[in-house]
């Protein structure tokens, strides 16, 4: 069974994507036999809007314990020809988070939903991106400034538990804004956003990491006398998902990551121009510093973000 607010995502996501006569045949294709005029009591020559066909469909599937049956025939419609016409479901990847947060997931190679056995936020899918399909997403580049001279300074031993907590730190903001994690090694890696307003998301989440990270070099006990310095840049654009994560390779990534080494200062946070051009004025004004890099114009904060104390004058 569905909880309420998931059967109210169904229908809208039934309602929004499909014609009447197109839910009836996923009627059909579930239980053999499904006449809405028979079941609403409604002449044949009045019209039935989609969203009481949807309503009248999970009225069945409610009866009959069917949700799982209609999810998969809903994700295996998406993507396909359907009665003549190709579907492609707007928000049904969000549906499907919705679903993964209340517990469930659809397993997408045993085709069936299932508990889910991880938290929603260890699935670097949110639950509901598939594997081979590109999707719009904001993607972050983070690199601990000055790893080796750590490493030389306090040995791997330390360090190795000073980024331990630092992820752990990372990871708590990351719930927040409900990004995930897709690659890491010690002293950086990739973290992705998808999902409404995910470049805003990621960037208020860049803006917390920066400026919370003298309070973890502060406060946080782990027997290393150095304070962590992070480079932070942003690129956004189509992915071509994959679940191992670690594998994916894209232009967005590449981007990002030669942005972020290259040409992003310590402290600093850096966003490509289709970033930039998504965020509202309030939180685009604080990019006033502008350059070119690999033929694209990028926006960056003046200052340092890391410090408690603003120092003066500006690089």
């Amino acid at each position: 069974m569905l909880d309420v607010a998931l059967e109210k995502d169904l229908i809208e996501l039934l309602a929004a994507n499909f014609k009447t006569t197109q839910i009836e045949e996923v009627g059909r294709l579930l239980f053999g036999e499904f006449d809405l005029y028979r079941l609403t009591r409604e002449h044949r020559h009045m019209t039935i809007p989609p969203r009481r066909a949807a309503e009248q469909l999970l009225e069945v599937c409610r009866k009959r314990h069917c949700f799982g049956r209609l999810i998969q025939l809903i994700v295996e419609t998406d993507g396909t020809q359907f009665m003549g016409r190709h579907a492609s479901l707007e928000g049904i990847e969000l549906f499907l988070e919705n679903l993964t947060k209340a517990g469930l997931v659809y397993d997408f190679d045993k085709r069936r939903v299932a508990p889910s056995v991880s938290s929603p936020k260890d699935l670097a899918n949110w639950g509901s991106l598939r594997d081979g399909r590109a999707y719009y997403v904001t993607v972050i580049s983070i690199d601990v400034v000055g790893n080796s001279r750590l490493v030389r300074r306090h040995g791997m031993r330390k360090i190795r538990k000073l980024y331990f907590k630092f992820r752990q730190f990372m990871n708590e903001k990351l719930q927040t804004y409900n990004g995930r994690v897709w690659n890491w090694n010690g002293d950086g890696g990739i973290v992705a956003f998808t999902f409404k307003n995910h470049e805003v998301r990621a960037v208020q989440f860049a803006f917390e990491l920066q400026r919370t990270i003298p309070l973890f070099n502060s406060f946080c006990e782990h027997g290393v006398d150095a304070d962590l310095e992070l480079r932070i840049a942003l690129d956004a654009g189509r992915v071509r998902f994959a679940g191992d994560t670690g594998s994916i390779v894209s232009e967005v990534i590449n981007f990002v990551s030669h942005l972020e080494k290259q040409a992003t200062p310590a402290g600093h946070i850096a966003v490509s121009e289709a970033v930039y051009s998504a965020l509202p004025p309030r939180l685009s004004a604080a990019f006033t510093r502008q350059m070119q890099f690999e033929g694209q114009q990028i926006r960056l904060v003046p200052t340092r973000l890391d410090v408690l104390v603003e120092p003066r004058g500006t690089l």
